[in-house]
């Protein structure tokens, strides 16, 4: 047993040895906050992150540290504009990034020494460095101005003491360091400043060398980019990186020093004026010929051959003359392909393809060389073909002590896959363990054949030349079960109709590596050979590797369609598919100029994609003739359709794949419904055939239900006074809303906040109904949430526009005031206009605040709707009527907006005088004087309570009033693209209630419906934060996004999620976890430049979740990257 799991460390470590790369950073100084980003991304682990394993050096003066990084003692180093200089000396550098906009070097004098302009430093004594290097600033100064100084040439950390006992005159020091000492030592200094002098140059730089820059150019992206993460975050975190500082590299400066250079180093890097890193080209040039000017350099400088990308762009790729020497004689280059190693390497009609092979041609179009790819029947041949030289490359091979003995593998990872078994659907095999005294199938000579055998010595192995042939094994009966990648097993599964397998992922308690890097392989000694792949490969572009996975990895573990036999060969023999729509239903359905548009047109497009078959569509005039032709057999889907026990006797209808709200639009002027109850013995209608006639009567026997053909009918009905309201789905409803009566009608209520729409196909036809229910299930819910909101943005309008009676009243108002001047009948006039002041005071919401916010007018409409009296709201501050919910943000934004004498727009949740709550819509603009001086704000505001609870409605899970998964889905894809712009942390909570399923059977449904409003009511009282959304995302499960300040603060909250449920204290006696409820909760928290997609993410919570369940329940487990 020891033994195994030695052999296990040691592969592991070999292949950290292989993964990550070493480099050296050399400073132009001693440990400060002057090098502060550098400390952060190695301490933060940005370094890491992208494979690199940084060594900083701390400045030793005996050397030069410009040099150290052109003699390749360091990849890296940090220098100041002296690498102009070098640059002008043939010097093989290359610069990276300013770090520092400015220089901050400078010569510090005693005040009493009275130096204070450029005149004054002739015939002084000037310390000086010994380098010239490190004060080129100060030498092209001296230079410009031809001072005659006398440089002493010896530094030493001490120095400003020579200058505080009047040793020297002057010295050079940074503006971010030096002067702090004078401070503290209370001795007043003058500064010497050439940018004071018009020689405004850069400060430190990062820079490398030519040979980094050329043969390693994907390595020098990525040290820059993590630097300047290390950067932001340092400038963004001074606190916290000082702390860094002190602890971790042995700063001999105080904190309060630390602070000042932190400060000082701030206005140095310039970063809210420039964007960090960036490098202005004309001002290299304007630099260079300052130092032409000055006599300092002789030519104009190269821009292509100092900056890296002009550099890299320029160039090609870098080989020695031995390695172009070895592609002269080796103008062929052998590579391995495998009989059936799909979808990274296998042979199909003597062709090479897959991954690897399309990768291998990348790197020969790079080289410029032509490949062989040698067709080699087992796996076991071809380690001995590269041995023995016949073979020059295995383009994906994994690392062990023995095959280290014959091979070298190249320094980057080729592929990264996971392990998994392939086993029988009707097996119980989910582990290896599962297997001991079974047969296992697997590849003859494969890296993890022999930890197995000691590993699992009671499984039975049986070896196989190919991948195909060990599946086949599985497939037949041979075997229980095989052993490979998952992506392989997919594969093969997939495109050779094995129907009657299926895979398990391993985890890492199998004792095996699950998820493992493969290397590029070539005969042990080939110097040259794996030097060239590694140059080739540091060029080759992401965009090219990612469109290789999309082509071959991606689509073949996503949303693939397993086909058997059987249902391939029927889809050869149809010529199409015909299929029957509702003509008019927009927008999920309608036919226009004879052409299908609308929602399902989109998933008719998906079907034919996935099958290769056209979908040919039956127009018809309705929705009744439509249900009529898939009856007579004229077409034989409909995509789009409500299950009916009626329905379900003559089609195959699939499980929901959508759902929309059912509503009820009714003119403007009726009130908000919220029970549809209150409509008894009115007249609603709805569209024919359509199936929520039955549930409609059967619910609500008092309503008088009136048949239309169409919803158009339906809505024109109401409009008309014919019908109070019309019933339909909240897509539909609001499109004809929208287009056609957006000034008469409304959304005024929901009758069901899920209506579920199937897809439906002919009874007798099991062969398609098979392969539709594949179809759908292989399309991923982020694709239909993509397609939904296409398709379902609804703007609902409200009873009246009272906006419009104000600017129009307004309009007159103004015309009387004309009028007043030209007609003596001012008496009846002046009334007239106190009844229209009366009408805007009673109906318009309006307001005005002085520049402090203290409200000086209310209208009579306004404190009707807040529940304030006038009195009660005048003199006080406006934020009386502020919500807690709305985010201050949004006050922030229009304070900015109306300060600066503009008008702000904007949708406003307020609160009244009891505790409740109504929504506007707000237009508060400045108040001028005759100066045009701000003198104060008025808001007018129009009532959109029944807007907004409409669209709450839509979102909102009725049960918990926590939001539903539809809003989920939407949400949480906002929230991931905002914290990747402003790189800000987010977290996933997903949960569930444990054993719920016991508590419903024992304790009766209505009891588990009381415990899921508590466990809610206990989520609304912790998840009260503005960037805090907690949902309810299917019967016992819940999730909470949020903004975490540290990974910390998230499992911190997880955590008193956890404790808050199990502290409601509710008896659950079948809970195998304690006696009461309790929940198991899944976490992930990551940084907004580290975060997935949202499947990604979700799957990762989830597997938490799981592992949580798995060991014990009532816990939280946090999701770890591996």
């Amino acid at each position: 047993m020891n033994k195994i799991f030695l052999s296990i460390i040691i592969l592991l470590t070999a292949i950290n040895s292989f993964a990550i790369q070493k480099v050296t950073l050399q400073l132009k100084w001693f440990h400060q906050f002057q090098f502060a980003g550098y400390y952060v991304a190695k301490e933060k682990g940005y370094y890491k992150d992208v494979g690199l394993d940084v060594t900083i050096k701390e400045r030793d003066l005996k050397y030069n540290n410009i040099e150290e990084v052109i003699n390749n003692k360091a990849q890296y180093g940090v220098a100041d504009s002296v690498l102009f200089l070098y640059k002008a000396r043939n010097e093989p550098i290359i610069t990276i990034a300013p770090i520092f906009q400015h220089s901050a070097n400078i010569l510090i004098s005693r005040k009493d020494k009275n130096i204070q302009t450029i005149e004054d430093l002739n015939n002084k004594k000037v310390i000086f460095y010994p380098n010239d290097a490190d004060g080129f600033s100060l030498l092209a100064l001296l230079k410009k101005f031809n001072v005659d100084a006398e440089l002493i040439r010896n530094r030493e950390k001490g120095d400003y003491k020579k200058i505080i006992n009047k040793q020297a005159d002057l010295m050079p020091a940074y503006l971010t360091n030096e002067p702090f000492l004078f401070k503290e030592a209370g001795v007043d200094i003058d500064i010497i400043n050439p940018m004071n002098y018009g020689l405004d140059i850069y400060g430190d730089m990062l820079f490398t060398n030519k040979n980094e820059a050329l043969n390693y150019p994907n390595r020098v992206k990525n040290f820059k980019e993590a630097s300047l993460k290390g950067w932001k975050y340092a400038l963004e975190n001074k606190e916290e990186t000082i702390q860094l500082i002190l602890e971790k590299y042995n700063s001999k400066k105080s904190i309060e020093h630390l602070k000042y250079e932190a400060k000082a180093i701030e206005s140095l890097i310039s970063k809210d004026l420039i964007p960090l890193g960036s490098i202005d080209k004309g001002r290299v040039q304007y630099i260079n010929n300052l130092y032409i000017k000055y006599g300092l350099m002789n030519s104009k400088l190269d821009i292509n051959d100092f900056i890296f990308e002009e550099y890299v762009n320029s160039k090609g790729i870098n080989l020695t003359n031995e390695e172009k020497q070895y592609l002269v004689d080796n103008p062929t280059i052998s590579v391995l392909n495998m009989k059936a190693f799909a979808p990274y390497n296998f042979n199909i009609s003597n062709q090479a393809k897959g991954y690897s092979i399309e990768y291998m041609k990348l790197l020969a179009n790079i080289l410029n060389i032509k490949l062989e790819f040698k067709t080699i029947e087992s796996w076991a041949k071809s380690l001995d073909m590269i041995k023995e030289g016949s073979l020059d490359i295995i383009p994906h091979i994994a690392i062990n002590e023995e095959r280290k003995k014959y091979i070298d593998y190249t320094n980057f990872t080729h592929i990264n896959f996971s392990i998994a078994l392939a086993v029988n659907k009707s097996s119980k095999i989910n582990s290896l363990e599962d297997l001991n005294g079974k047969t296992l199938s697997i590849l003859d000579n494969t890296f993890f054949e022999e930890i197995i055998r000691k590993k699992y010595p009671k499984i039975r192995l049986l070896t196989t030349k190919t991948v195909k042939e060990a599946i086949d094994a599985v497939s037949n009966g041979t075997a229980h079960a095989t052993i490979e990648n998952l992506s392989t097993l997919e594969y093969h599964i997939n495109n050779y109709w094995l129907s009657n397998l299926k895979t398990i992922k391993l985890n890492k308690d199998s004792g095996l590596l699950v998820n493992i890097p493969l290397y590029m392989g070539v005969k042990k000694g080939n110097k040259y050979l794996k030097s060239i792949l590694e140059k080739a490969n540091a060029y080759v572009k992401p965009n090219e590797v990612t469109k290789l996975k999309s082509e071959w990895l991606i689509k073949n573990l996503g949303e693939h369609v397993n086909l058997n036999k059987n249902e391939y060969e029927y889809l050869r023999s149809k010529k199409n598919i015909n299929y029957c729509i509702d003509p008019n239903w927009m927008p999920l359905d309608k036919i226009e100029e004879n052409k299908h548009i609308g929602l399902s047109s989109e998933y008719i497009k998906i079907f034919e994609e996935k099958l290769g078959v056209t979908f040919n569509l039956i127009k018809t005039n309705n929705w009744t003739s439509s249900l009529e032709s898939i009856k007579n057999e004229n077409c034989e889907l409909i995509p789009f359709i409500y299950k009916t026990k009626e329905r379900e006797n003559i089609l195959n209808i699939s499980k929901a794949y959508l759902s929309f709200p059912l509503v009820v639009a009714t003119k403007m002027k009726e009130p908000f419904i919220g029970d549809l109850k209150t409509l008894r013995k009115r007249k609603v209608s709805y569209v024919k055939d359509y199936a929520y006639e039955e549930v409609l009567k059967d619910s609500y026997p008092l309503i008088d239900f009136i048949e239309v053909s169409s919803i158009h009918e339906g809505l024109n009905m109401v409009q008309k006074n014919q019908v109070y309201a019309h019933i339909g789905l909240l897509p539909t409803i609001g499109y004809q809303i929208q287009k056609n009566f957006s000034n008469s009608l409304k959304i005024a209520g929901e009758v069901q906040d899920d209506w579920p729409l199937s897809l439906a196909i002919k009874k007798d036809n099991e062969l398609l109904t098979n392969i539709m229910k594949k179809v759908l299930d292989s399309i991923s819910e982020k694709k239909k949430e993509s397609l939904f909101n296409k398709y379902s943005s609804v703007t609902y309008e409200e009873s009246i526009d009272l906006k419009k009676i104000f600017y129009l009243i307004s309009f007159f108002l103004i015309v009387i005031g004309i009028v007043i001047y030209k007609n003596r009948q001012i008496n009846i006039l002046n009334q007239n206009m106190k009844k229209y002041i009366k009408i805007i005071d009673e109906h318009v919401l309006t307001s005005s605040t002085n520049k402090k916010g203290i409200i000086t007018q209310a209208s009579k409409a306004f404190c009707k709707i807040s529940g304030y009296d006038k009195k009660e709201l005048l003199g006080q501050n406006h934020n009386i009527i502020r919500h807690e919910e709305m985010p201050k943000e949004i006050f922030k934004q229009m304070w900015k907006t109306i300060s600066k004498g503009q008008t702000w727009k904007g949708e406003i949740k307020n609160k009244t005088k009891d505790g409740n709550f109504y929504w506007v819509e707000a237009n508060i603009s400045p108040i001028f004087n005759e100066k045009k001086q701000i003198t104060g704000y008025t808001s007018i505001r129009h009532d959109i309570t029944d807007k907004k609870r409409v669209e709450e409605l839509s979102i909102t899970d009725e049960l918990t009033g926590l939001y539903n998964r539809r809003h989920f889905n939407k949400v949480f894809e906002k929230e991931i693209n905002r914290a990747k712009r402003d790189d800000n942390n987010l977290a996933l909570i997903i949960f569930d209630v444990d054993c719920f399923k016991q508590y419903n059977d024992n304790y009766g449904h209505p009891k588990g419906d009381i415990v899921l409003k508590e466990i809610g009511r206990v989520i609304k009282t912790l998840a009260k934060r503005s960037s805090d959304y907690a949902f309810r995302i299917g019967g016992e499960e819940f999730a909470i996004i949020f903004t975490p300040h540290v990974k910390e603060t998230a499992v911190n909250f997880a955590e008193m999620i956890r404790e808050g449920i199990q502290n409601l204290q509710i008896e659950h006696e079948f809970n195998k976890a304690s006696n009461y409820i309790t929940v198991s909760i899944g976490l992930y928290s990551e940084n907004g430049d580290k975060i997935e997609d949202a499947e990604s993410i979700y799957n990762h919570t989830d597997d938490a979740l799981y592992k949580a369940k798995e060991s014990g329940r009532n816990k939280f487990v946090l999701y770890e990257k591996k």
